[in-house]
């Protein structure tokens, strides 16, 4: 199977501003011909709202299910849940601090959106329509405060995580919300084939839409994680990119082929790079250090509450923006050093690494071929954050906002 990778280097032509956070933040591989190219790509992609009023929301959904399940309390509670955790506490899309956070409750309504638009593309039943749509508008609706930052502590001390959460709240077993089963049931919609979309078990003919390289979740996500990174003229319209992989001719497939390009270029750069990684990083460490301040049920609350309850922490987020621009962010650790040898080092931790592929010689005949063109590989690679575990310079950073 012949593969390539999807994302070769470039040099930026763009001119850098200067200081560390800019920077360090996101030192973009696009070059004038990307941009350029995005343009022809995208010539009438429109401007994409990334935060949506209620009235909006009203309109949008005509299933008396998916309104019903948007006007619950579990999913209400996503509104106090930020989409990148830490992250969006520290950075502000296109580097704008006026810029709303973005938040969980914004993309899984972009999400439930891009299941609507597939379902009338499609041309699916009704019962098609409402078993989708819950599912999209479910897919996120575990995740607890911080989302991806502080999720894996929770799971390695209480074995939670946003997985476990959402299938408890489909099938009535948390008390968070007992009202997301009922609705399910009541309208005719099985929770038990919810699940198994979510957890890419369904047999379902159109289970792709949540569960392949190309789908819903990461043409949302990735379009949002964009605007932390890149100006508006590089375009990434969702929409756009739905009806591209339902039509796949040869204009849908360059501008698929682009897409999982700018996913490698944002996992690399971004969610992996440096500054996220630090950021992430250190809001953990301070939880393992401060772990008797933390209980199992912290993770089913608004993050507002959480930092009602744990003030500490709240200090301690509110500082590392002041850390991390003062003190850069940390190195790779150098190859060379042997694998045990580096597990000795403590400011080193394994990060995520992700490589994405594009097999231009797979035939794609339908959305749920996509899977034979674009793949990625998983592996990890070692980094120590350095002086920013420094106890001296967290206090100095701290004492700012006393």
């Amino acid at each position: 199977m012949a593969a390539r990778p999807a994302a070769p280097q470039k040099e930026s032509v763009a001119a850098k501003p200067t200081g560390p956070e800019i920077r360090d933040l996101f030192d973009t591989n696009f070059s004038a011909d990307d941009i350029a190219e995005w343009e022809l790509l995208f010539r009438d992609a429109p401007q994409y709202n990334y935060h949506f009023k209620r009235s909006q929301i009203a309109s949008a959904f005509d299933r008396p299910l998916h309104k019903k399940l948007i006007a619950s309390h579990a999913f209400e509670r996503l509104r106090e849940i930020s989409f990148l955790g830490a992250i969006d506490y520290l950075f502000h899309p296109n580097g704008r601090p006026a810029n709303i956070r973005h938040s969980r409750y914004d993309h899984t309504i972009g999400v439930a959106l891009l299941s609507q638009q597939y379902c009338r593309l499609m041309g699916l039943s009704e019962a098609d329509r409402d078993l989708l749509g819950a599912a999209a508008l479910l897919h996120d609706i575990g995740h607890g405060p911080f989302s991806h930052t502080l999720e894996p502590e929770f799971a390695r001390r209480f074995n939670l995580n946003h997985h476990q959460l959402t299938e408890k709240i489909i099938t009535g077993e948390v008390q968070l919300d007992l009202s997301v089963n009922h609705l399910l049931v009541k309208h005719g919609v099985d929770p038990d084939e919810v699940i198994a979309l979510l957890s890419k078990k369904s047999t379902h003919p159109h289970a792709s839409l949540l569960s392949g390289p190309v789908n819903i979740d990461t043409l949302e996500g990735i379009s949002r994680t964009k605007t932390y990174v890149h100006p508006n003229y590089v375009h990434c319209h969702p929409r756009l990119l739905l009806e591209a992989a339902v039509k796949l001719d040869e204009d849908a497939l360059k501008r698929l082929d682009k897409f999982w390009q700018l996913k490698e270029d944002i996992y690399r750069n971004f969610i992996f790079g440096p500054m996220c990684f630090a950021t992430d990083h250190l809001c953990r460490e301070f939880v393992v250090k401060n772990a008797p301040d933390f209980a199992a049920n912290d993770f089913l609350l608004t993050e507002k509450a959480f930092l009602q309850r744990h003030p500490a922490f709240k200090k301690f987020l509110f500082s590392l923006k002041n850390r991390i621009e003062l003190d850069g962010v940390a190195e790779v650790v150098d190859p060379e050093i042997s694998a045990a040898a580096a597990i000795l080092d403590h400011n080193a931790t394994k990060v995520p690494k992700r490589e994405f592929h594009i097999n231009t010689d797979a035939e794609v005949k339908s959305f749920a071929d996509l899977g034979k063109r674009y793949y990625e590989e998983k592996n990890s690679f070692l980094r120590r954050v350095g002086n920013l575990t420094d106890p001296a310079q967290q206090a100095a950073a701290a004492s700012l906002f006393d």
